[in-house]
């Protein structure tokens, strides 16, 4: 895909967890000139967000295009493109340093949940808004649950960890975090929507192109839109969040 695809993806995413977000970052108490480091902010999605609360934002992707992309469309963002692990920061210079769907897609979260920590002062937070468990995923009907199958192991194939939500409190836990909260985003389904359905399904495309051939992922959509544009559809994938305080 595209970057203005991705981007359009890590909105979409990024309206899944809007509320959550809100009612985080109220509960930890984000104040007005307060620092927000993102860890793999991608395109910027949630930075305008972090704006809106008068809050200094600064964005962090090891993607130079990523990073650029962000600056491009909030040019008075500070956007580094760094690695995640070895962040080009002072220690404790932040209030809050957040990620969203980002640890699993990495070989060793810790690492990046510690150098999370290091960046943030005393009394600040660590936010991991959303990290799904695709192994507890619920798919109905037949079809939905026979392209859930393959696009785990697709994800699988490109070293996501499907199973990272579950691992969430521990890995928090072995950071260092103190008063560690883990919890899970809830489920709500709307109407369906044919716009929702094929920005959802420009991603699965994407992950069934190196398992099913063309043809029949073209078959599958449209088996697949019928259900979801009936009602009948019901994908459920359990998505967890955490935050600790540094201490």
């Amino acid at each position: 895909m595209k970057l203005t695809d991705w981007h359009r993806r890590y909105q979409f995413q990024a309206g899944w967890t809007r509320n959550l977000r809100s009612f985080l970052l109220n509960k930890l108490g984000v104040q007005p000139g307060n620092r927000i480091l993102e860890v793999g902010s991608g395109t910027g999605a949630l930075m305008s967000d972090f704006q809106a609360l008068h809050a200094w934002p600064c964005a962090v992707d090891i993607e130079l295009s990523r990073s650029l992309f962000a600056k491009k469309n909030l040019p008075d963002l500070s956007s580094i493109c760094a690695d995640g692990r070895h962040l080009p920061v002072c220690g404790g210079v932040f209030d809050f340093v957040v990620c969203h769907y980002l640890l699993l897609w990495l070989d060793d979260p810790l690492s990046i949940l510690k150098e999370m920590v290091r960046v943030t002062h005393r009394g600040g937070a660590v936010i991991a808004f959303a990290e799904p468990d695709y192994a507890s995923r619920v798919d109905y009907p037949h079809i939905f649950s026979y392209i859930g199958n393959y696009q785990n192991r697709s994800l699988e194939f490109q070293g996501v960890d499907i199973m990272m939500g579950r691992k969430l409190g521990l890995l928090f836990r072995q950071s260092g975090l103190e008063d560690v909260k883990l919890g899970l985003l809830g489920g709500e389904w709307r109407n369906p929507e044919e716009a929702e359905f094929d920005a959802e399904w420009d991603v699965i495309a994407w992950d069934l192109g190196g398992f099913v051939p063309v043809d029949e992922i073209l078959s599958l959509r449209e088996k697949a839109k019928e259900s979801w544009l009936s009602g009948e559809a019901t994908v459920f994938i359990p998505t967890f969040y955490a935050y600790g305080i540094v201490s």
